[in-house]
C-alpha cells in the first residue's frame, strides 16, 4: 500500500497499515473465532499432537506460554492449554486433536495483550495448522506484544511550548554519558514508529538497533537522533507543503518551522550538540519523505542533510517536481532517496527517477552526495523501511572518516 490517492486517509493520518486497530480491529484476538469442541481424551477422533516453541530471550522468566485457538474457543489463558518449559528452554505442550482437521491458533502469555507479534512487532495472521496424529510441530515466537524493543539509551519528553506537548523520543549514542564529545543530530519524522514496537502501529523501523551496531562496528559515526511523534488526525496537515485538492493539507512550513525555532533550541540546550545546519539532518517517509524533501530545498539554512524513504511525491500531482525544478541545491549537501518496485503504480518510481534528475541538475553527484535507491520487491511498510534504515544512516551520517564530506 502506497500513500496515493486511492488509499484511506486513516494511512494518511499515521503512516502506518495497522490504523485497522483504529477502526476497531485494535484486540489481538483474532476476528470472529469460530469455537469447536475439544476433543475427548480416548475417543476415536482425538490424536496426540506436540506443539515446541522457542519463545524470545527477553521473556521473563516468570511468565507462562499458552496456546490459543480454534479448539478450545480461543481461552488466551486456559489453564489446560498452558505449556511446560523444557530444561533446553523451548516451550512444549502435546494436545489430542483430531487428525486431518485444520486448527487455526496463537500463541500468548496469558492474555490479549501479551501476544505474539511478528519480528517488527506488526500484528500477525492466525497460525493454520492440519495436524497429524503422532507429530511435533515446531515454532518461534518472534516478539510479544507488550514487551518493548528498545535497545541502548532512548528516552522521551515532551515540552510544552513544542505543538503543545508532542512527545518527542530521543536516542543517544553509546558512550554519551561518559564522554564530553558533542554531536550531530539526525531529526527523523513519524517518531513513534522508529524505536519501539509498542508504541508503533505496524512494526518499529529499528533505528536504535541500527545504530548501536553500525557505530560498534565503525561504519556509522555516533550521533543523536530525535524522533518527533505525528500528531495522529494532524499528520496530513504538518507533512504536507501544499493542499491537495482530495485530502487538504499544506502546513508543512508552519511544522518546519515549530521544529526549528521551538523544539532545536530545546534539543541543544538539553543534549551536546554538534551546533548549525552542517551537523543538523531530517529523514521521514512517505509523507514524511515529502516533507523531508521540503526540509531540505526550502530550509537548507537548517537542515543540510535528507532522506526520503517511500516518498508521496504524488501529492498535490507531482508538486514536488515542479518545485525542486525551481529551486536552488543552496545550503544542501547529501539527499537520500528510495521507494520499493512493489509499492504500487509504476508512476511512483518514474516520480523518483524524476526527483534525482531534478538534484542531478541542481549539481549532486548519484552515488556520491545522492543516493537513489530501488528496493526490489519491496512495499510501502515499516518492515522494509527498517531493512534500509542502515544504509540510509551511513550515507546521511557517514563514518569516521567520511562525515566531515560534504
Amino acid at each position: 500500500m502506497y500513500d496515493c490517492p486511492m488509499i484511506s486517509t486513516m494511512r494518511l493520518l499515521f503512516g502506518s497499515f495497522a490504523l485497522l486497530a483504529l477502526a476497531g480491529c485494535a484486540s489481538p484476538q483474532p476476528l470472529a473465532p469460530v469455537a469447536t469442541t475439544h476433543p475427548v481424551v480416548g475417543e476415536s477422533i482425538a490424536a496426540a499432537v506436540t506443539f515446541r516453541v522457542t519463545v524470545p530471550a527477553a521473556t521473563p522468566v516468570g511468565d507462562t506460554v499458552f496456546i490459543a485457538g480454534s479448539f478450545q474457543a480461543w481461552n488466551p489463558g486456559s489453564a489446560s492449554h498452558a505449556l511446560t518449559r523444557q530444561s533446553d528452554g523451548r516451550w512444549t505442550i502435546t494436545l489430542d486433536l483430531a487428525p486431518g482437521s485444520p486448527i487455526q491458533f496463537k500463541f500468548t502469555r496469558g492474555s490479549w495483550p501479551r501476544v505474539e507479534k511478528g519480528a517488527n512487532g506488526e500484528e500477525i495472521p492466525d497460525r493454520v495448522l492440519t495436524p497429524l496424529a503422532g507429530q511435533t510441530y515446531d515454532f518461534t515466537v518472534a516478539r510479544w506484544a507488550d514487551l518493548g524493543t528498545i535497545t541502548g539509551n532512548v528516552t522521551s519528553f515532551t515540552y510544552a511550548p513544542f505543538l503543545g506537548g508532542r512527545r518527542v523520543w530521543v536516542y543517544l549514542p553509546p558512550g554519551y554519558a561518559q564522554s564530553t564529545d558533542r554531536y550531530p543530530v539526525l531529526y527523523m519524522l513519524d517518531g513513534q514508529n522508529l524505536f519501539d514496537v509498542r508504541t508503533s502501529f505496524a512494526g518499529e523501523w529499528k533505528v536504535d538497533e541500527a545504530c548501536e551496531s553500525l557505530i560498534a562496528s565503525g561504519e556509522l559515526r555516533p550521533l543523536i537522533v530525535v524522533g518527533i511523534e505525528n500528531g495522529g488526525a494532524s499528520r496530513i496537515t504538518e507533512y504536507t507543503p501544499w493542499s491537495d485538492p482530495g485530502y487538504g493539507g499544506g502546513g508543512a512550513e508552519s511544522h518546519l518551522v515549530a521544529i526549528r525555532d521551538q523544539l532545536i533550541p530545546e534539543i541543544d540546550a538539553r543534549y551536546r550538540t554538534l551546533a548549525g545546519p552542517n551537523f543538523r539532518w531530517m529523514a521521514g517517509s512517505s509523507l514524511g519523505g515529502l516533507i523531508s524533501y521540503y526540509a531540505g530545498l526550502a530550509h537548507s539554512d537548517t537542515w543540510t542533510r535528507i532522506a526520503a524513504l517511500s516518498p508521496s511525491i504524488w501529492w498535490d500531482n507531482r508538486h514536488m517536481l515542479s518545485y525542486a525544478t525551481s529551486r536552488p541545491r543552496a545550503g544542501l549537501a547529501r539527499v537520500y532517496q528510495d521507494m520499493g518496485t512493489s509499492e504500487g503504480s509504476a508512476q511512483y518510481i518514474t516520480d523518483l527517477r524524476d526527483m534525482r534528475t531534478r538534484f542531478v541538475d541542481m549539481g549532486f553527484g548519484v552515488n556520491l552526495d545522492l543516493l537513489h535507491i530501488e528496493a526490489a520487491g519491496a512495499t510501502h511498510s515499516e518492515a522494509y523501511w527498517a531493512l534500509r534504515t542502515p544504509q540510509m544512516l551511513k550515507f546521511i551520517a557517514g563514518n569516521s572518516s567520511t562525515a566531515s564530506v560534504p
